[in-house]
């Protein structure tokens, strides 16, 4: 008899690399069994519940460790007094799963599943609560950190802050992936600079004010 397990971490596998590479849309769910070494169709039904519930686990699976390395790089800025610093926050967004790409080879396809997938995941799901409180404390004390802005304003703008540090990821990931022997050279000042243009980003004034 085969290993329950073993296969949930098999579906899970494939599911991150096929939706990173089509989209949720674009991969049935026999497409993920099939590929994951399941006879029966409905293994990803019988497992997670459905689509939904195999998304949600992909999300979570990697997650884990960013979310813990990112909850330990929030306490250093506390420890610090940069707990409400711009480009710390910035930083504690940017650097966790940068580390994890950097040392995670090219079995990972986690930014670019993040990129694709990210509209469509809700991560107020209290499913996801373990993997995403720091995440969203990050996001609230960047808000609130932005008071040259507008409430409104300051929410759009890291919205569109952290769409662009993980679509940027993504690249990375992809092209490494791809083979392209210049990313892994260039890892570290492409970091650099997405957190300069981050910070620049955030801190830039609202042209509607004025």
């Amino acid at each position: 008899m085969s290993n329950p397990g073993n296969a949930k971490s098999a579906m899970i596998e494939v599911a991150e690399r096929m939706f990173a590479e089509r989209g949720i849309d674009g991969v049935s769910m026999r497409d993920v069994a099939a590929a994951a070494g399941q006879k029966n169709n409905s293994a990803v039904q019988y497992h997670f519940g459905g689509r939904d519930g195999l998304v949600l686990e992909v999300f979570r699976r990697r997650m884990r460790e960013i979310n813990r390395t990112r909850a330990a790089f929030l306490s250093d800025l506390d420890a610090a007094g940069r707990g409400d610093d711009v480009r710390g926050l910035v930083e504690a967004v940017v650097l966790p799963l940068a580390d994890y790409l950097r040392t995670s080879g090219t079995d990972s396809y986690y930014a670019q599943f993040i990129a694709r997938v990210s509209p469509s995941v809700d991560i107020a799901n209290s499913d996801l609560t373990d993997v995403t409180e720091v995440s969203r404390e990050v996001s609230t004390r960047l808000m609130r950190a932005l008071e040259h802005l507008p409430r409104r304003v300051a929410v759009i703008r890291v919205d569109l802050m952290l769409n662009m540090a993980v679509s940027a990821l993504a690249v990375f990931e992809q092209r490494r992936n791809s083979g392209n022997v210049l990313v892994e050279a260039d890892f570290d000042e492409t970091v650099r600079h997405l957190i300069d243009m981050s910070v620049g980003a955030l801190a830039a004034p609202d042209s509607a004010a004025g």
